[in-house]
């Protein structure tokens, strides 16, 4: 039988990128789920990368604190938690953080979203 998400894939697609398809959004939502609470206010954007074998946790941060810090570790300790027992429990959960404004400079963009904080803009 048919999983009943394939009605949403595009039919053209092979069963390799199906299944890194069901990776990246199973990592996108046991990390969305392990972050709930843990973003703080100098927390501007999340993005999650699938590596084989590892899960990259990438952060844009206004300033780098100790409290960022800790945050960052929450929700690394929460996801390891998420996916204990499931098919991603060996994987290697890692972080890269970057310093600045996410939309300027931050490479990380490329990788599956999973949170970005609000441009505030001059008026604001």
């Amino acid at each position: 039988m048919d999983h009943p998400a394939r009605r949403y894939y595009n039919p053209e697609i092979t069963a390799t990128e199906e299944r890194d398809l069901l990776r990246r959004n199973y990592l996108l939502i046991q990390t969305l789920q392990a972050s709930l609470g843990l973003i703080g206010p100098d927390v501007l954007a999340i993005a999650v990368e699938p590596r084989p074998e590892e899960v990259v946790l990438h952060f844009a941060v206004a300033e780098l604190t100790a409290e960022v810090e800790e945050d960052v570790e929450d929700i690394v300790f929460e996801l390891t938690v998420f996916l204990a027992g499931g098919p991603e429990q060996r994987s290697k959960i890692t972080t890269e953080l970057h310093v600045g404004d996410p939309h300027a400079t931050w490479h990380s963009r490329r990788y599956a979203m999973l949170y970005r904080t609000k441009i505030k803009t001059e008026a604001e």
